[in-house]
């Protein structure tokens, strides 16, 4: 006994910084901002108690609700289009041919490159007027379209920048498609399954555990996205790509409106907990896990 609670007492005193340092710059400030997000405060007067005023504010806020559909935007179309392509890219990196090694190194290096380098690369790449991609369009004959100041075309343009930076999930993509058995591969050859077959009967299930880890880190990667709107755009043209986290930043530090930043955050927070856990319930539906009977989930 006494043994037991030496070795036990060691543990608490080597992780003790971790847990001071958890509930100091963790759980203290989460349960302060959740306390302030009720009160209308600036970080400077004392707070003032309102209730639920800044929740129900945030449903007739125009901005804060266009930040909210750019973002759902970015999570529903982005999501699917970029993981999309990480999987093809995979495959793609995946055939073993002569130098590939390296091939691989080269897809992986943008995901190396810090995000403000990388929103200065697409700016001098989108940029209107003397950007490369229109000095290219002109030598063709083509008319220079103002990427960062369209509409329409400002939310593809972010999209385009996070399947550039996919480095890090064709990795997981391809550690996913080197796990998958190639007996199953042989197997399908011998019963004439051709290579549309192969891809959504044996390499697709089988990679569906690495798809699920992709999107929830996807879908979170885009809820938090603020970089690439905030330096790219300043979130326009008219708040087209306003995101939600540019928003929150903005009421806080520009507006000092902290109480209602908070309120914004705790709201977004339970955005992202009920897709994630939608999600992972819905995962004993579609991923399969090797040496599962049921053929999906290990439930």
């Amino acid at each position: 006994m006494v043994k037991r609670w030496k070795e036990d007492g060691a543990f608490l005193l080597f992780i003790s910084p971790w847990i001071i340092g958890f509930l100091a710059f963790f759980v203290g400030p989460a349960a302060a901002s959740l306390i302030y997000s009720f009160a209308e405060y600036n970080a400077i007067t004392t707070p003032i108690w309102v209730g639920f005023e800044n929740y129900a504010k945030l449903w007739s806020d125009e901005v804060y609700l266009q930040s909210l559909r750019n973002t759902l935007y970015f999570v529903f179309i982005g999501v699917p289009v970029t993981v999309g392509f990480q999987i093809l890219l995979s495959l793609l990196l995946n055939v073993e041919v002569k130098g590939i090694r390296y091939f691989r190194t080269l897809y992986y290096l943008p995901y190396l490159v810090p995000p403000v380098a990388t929103i200065v690369i697409w700016l001098i790449l989108f940029g209107s007027g003397d950007g490369v991609v229109n000095l290219i369009l002109l030598w063709f004959g083509g008319a220079q379209i103002d990427w960062m100041g369209s509409e329409g075309l400002i939310k593809p343009v972010i999209i385009t920048i996070g399947m550039w930076m996919s480095g890090g999930s064709v990795l997981v993509f391809l550690a996913g498609l080197k796990g998958i058995p190639k007996p199953l591969y042989e197997a399908a050859r011998i019963d004439g399954s051709g290579p549309f077959r192969t891809f959504f009967n044996i390499t697709l299930p089988m990679l569906t555990p690495s798809i699920l880890f992709t999107v929830v880190m996807q879908v979170i990667y885009y809820f938090q996205m603020f970089t690439e709107a905030m330096l790219l755009s300043k979130g326009g043209p008219n708040y087209a790509s306003q995101t939600y986290m540019m928003n929150t930043y903005q009421v806080a530090f520009r507006d000092l409106n902290f109480g209602y930043a908070m309120a914004q955050s705790w709201v977004l927070f339970f955005i992202i907990l009920i897709i994630t856990v939608v999600l992972m319930k819905s995962s004993n539906r579609w991923v399969y896990y090797e040496g599962d009977e049921k053929g999906g989930g290990n439930s």
